[in-house]
């Protein structure tokens, strides 16, 4: 290991002359001896954003002999310029350009990698089909390789009600905050207040774009995988929304490719959770050590994957530890993986088909889904698994097997392919895989989504024909997790899911055909426990103070006069206060999702996010406020910003969209 310095905050010059903010761990004597440099590229704010996992993290793979270097977007923290959106082309090119000047740094011996989570974990992947002439690995965590089809705002086609969400989240914690005087100067004001007043309402263009159109083919790299031509390192969690990208990059890239998937939410491995964690740092070292310092470890000699094969549990809204075991592939697709047919039988799920039942029909209340779990476990605070699947259950069409009378893992992507006849041109569809214990509770393992208007293309959508029968294909998001013997396999279809996604305009009842129907679930029978990642339980602690406890709530309320249940959450993160940026900051979100069971246009939206930050002599709060409503051919987002400081409203901005509905 190697003693390491810190260079806290300074800034790069690209070639247009917009100036980045920077920090970055390097060995002390790496302007004698220069190493490979790693970039994470990000909006979250270095100096007080991705803070603590930037300290453990970053630091310790420096250790090894690397450059970890931490860059701000432009516009964001104190990076100059201004942001537009996610992934634009001038990020896309930012990047590259960062990436060559790194090259030419005292402490850089020409070698890069890209290392990145969410954000981070996309534009690596996009970055890295550029092809920077220095950039030589990389690894993308929680990201996705389609825009469209993985990301925080569509599903299946189905609107997110996340896409909002994400708008006024990201507004607060990224876009929206102040640079700091104390590493830009006096003018600091004045280019927040430039800052906030160019910021897009990225809710617009989000909400706009509803179809698989070239807004989001734009840094999908899934558009050509051949583009990329550097290793990559794929890694996610069972508990996160962006899981499928492992998989999708090991069946379709040409270059070198590895994965790995644990029980984590969004969050790094060795910081994740639910337990185990595993040393992130070791395994990452590992890689950049073949690609970047061309050791032969022998770790492109090790199985393409490795994941967590979890077992049976209760269900709980949120996990201290996931039992399981490690499990491996030689590659992926899995030979030793096959697709088990269940049949939707009379009795339940059957193994051979059931002619004496013609038809099912399922019309689910709006409010199936209260009890579903959030997209992406780890951006709220905590309650945000499933649970119990009964009451959601009870507005569904539900299949149970017979006792297993052996283990049955499942391991990969379920697919459900359904007949399936409409009464209304727009429905959806939501297809479910559960573990029913013996005394009746049901744990969900996995759901997919379809918005039948989008059952040929999620690109060209085609509304239904009422009583016309289609065939169509409903993938659930890959998992692997054991149903033990003595339990049962469930699959629910409901026409509903809410929270999860906005409703269908029309409140349609499906018909489904058993004839013509089929649930295929991936079988695994055989099993490879040989495993090189190392385990890891430091606890996740931060240089700094903790001055208020974070506190949250999550409650189901029922108004016996109008029918509407709001779903009613409030996270309180805490106040901390950071030493090496010497920063108290403190943030809030509060939320209110409102629906009747009976009627998918009474539908809404509210959230509210509060941010204060600083220090003595710069106290500064920024305040959000968004509401989404909807009808049967409209959209409806009214928001409003404020920022203060030093308790002075300095600035305020107010928006009222109105967007057509496109068969969504």
């Amino acid at each position: 290991m190697q003693m390491i310095r810190e260079i806290h905050h300074d800034m790069l010059t690209l070639p247009d002359g917009t100036q980045l903010a920077y920090r970055a761990w390097l060995p002390v004597n790496a302007e004698s001896v220069p190493v490979p440099a790693i970039l994470e590229f990000l909006p979250y704010r270095k100096n007080d954003g991705t803070i603590i996992r930037d300290e453990i993290t970053m630091a310790q793979t420096a250790a090894h002999g690397y450059a970890c270097v931490r860059v701000d977007l432009r516009g964001c923290g104190e990076s100059e310029g201004f942001m537009t959106d996610e992934y634009s082309q001038q990020e896309l090119q930012d990047g590259y350009d960062v990436i060559d000047w790194l090259t030419k740094q005292p402490w850089c011996d020409g070698n890069v990698g890209m290392v990145g989570i969410s954000w981070g974990g996309f534009n690596a992947l996009q970055v890295a089909a550029m092809n920077p002439p220095a950039l030589k690995a990389i690894i993308t965590q929680c990201s996705t390789d389609d825009r469209y089809r993985d990301d925080i705002h569509f599903s299946g086609g189905c609107l997110l009600n996340d896409n909002m969400d994400w708008a006024a989240f990201f507004w607060a914690y990224a876009q929206a905050r102040s640079p700091d005087p104390a590493l830009i100067g006096e003018k600091w004001k004045s280019v927040w207040l430039d800052r906030l007043q160019a910021m897009p309402f990225l809710a617009k263009p989000w909400l706009t774009e509803q179809t698989r159109s070239d807004y989001w083919k734009h840094g999908s790299v899934c558009e050509n995988y051949d583009d990329i031509k550097v290793p990559v390192y794929a890694m996610s969690g069972w508990a996160d929304g962006y899981r499928n990208t492992v998989f999708t990059m090991l069946e379709n890239l040409s270059v070198p490719c590895k994965g790995l998937v644990g029980p984590w939410a969004h969050k790094y491995p060795n910081i994740a959770y639910p337990n185990p964690k595993v040393d992130y740092v070791s395994e990452s070292v590992r890689w950049w050590d073949h690609w970047l310092k061309g050791n032969d470890n022998g770790m492109m000699d090790e199985p393409a994957l490795h994941y967590y094969l979890q077992e049976s549990v209760r269900p709980q809204t949120d996990y201290e530890c996931r039992p399981g075991e490690w499990m491996s592939e030689p590659g992926w697709p899995s030979s030793d993986i096959r697709p088990h047919a269940f049949y939707l039988g009379k009795h339940g799920l059957s193994e051979s088909l059931n002619e004496h039942v013609t038809s099912y029909a399922v019309c689910s209340p709006e409010t199936v889904g209260l009890d579903g779990g959030r997209f992406c476990v780890g951006i709220r605070l905590d309650m945000e698994h499933p649970g119990d699947q009964r009451i959601d259950d009870a507005g569904s069409l539900v299949f149970d097997s017979e006792v297993l009378e052996d283990d049955f893992a499942i391991v990969g992507q379920v697919m459900a392919k359904l007949a399936l006849v409409s009464d209304s041109p727009s429905a959806n569809v939501i297809v479910r895989v559960s573990d029913v214990h013996p005394d009746g509770q049901v744990t969900k393992i996995s759901h997919g989504i379809l918005n039948l208007t989008h059952r040929n293309s999620h690109e060209f959508p085609e509304a239904l024909n009422p009583g016309e029968i289609y065939e169509v294909e409903v993938p659930v998001n890959h998992i692997a997790y054991t149903v033990p013997k003595g339990h049962k396999l469930r699959i629910a279809i409901s026409t509903a899911y809410w929270p999860l996604i906005w409703p269908s305009a029309d409140n349609a009842t499906l018909t489904i055909l058993p004839k013509d129907s089929v649930i295929e679930i991936p079988r695994k029978s055989s099993f490879s426990t040989a495993n090189p990642l190392k385990a890891y339980d430091q606890p996740v602690t931060f240089a700094g103070k903790t001055l208020r406890p974070s506190d949250s709530k999550r409650v189901t309320h029922r108004d016996y006069k109008t029918g509407l249940v709001t779903l009613e959450t409030y996270e309180d993160f805490g106040r901390q206060y950071y030493n090496s940026c010497h920063t108290e900051i403190d943030f809030k979100i509060g939320q209110e999702m409102r629906i009747h069971p009976d009627d998918p246009l009474s539908a809404e939206n509210e959230i509210d996010l509060t941010v204060e930050m600083g220090r003595d002599g710069w106290w500064t709060k920024i305040h959000s406020h968004y509401h989404m409503t909807c009808d049967h051919e409209y959209f409806y987002i009214k928001a409003r910003w404020e920022a203060f400081h030093e308790g002075m409203l300095i600035f305020e901005k107010g928006f009222d969209e109105k967007i057509k509905r496109n068969y969504m």
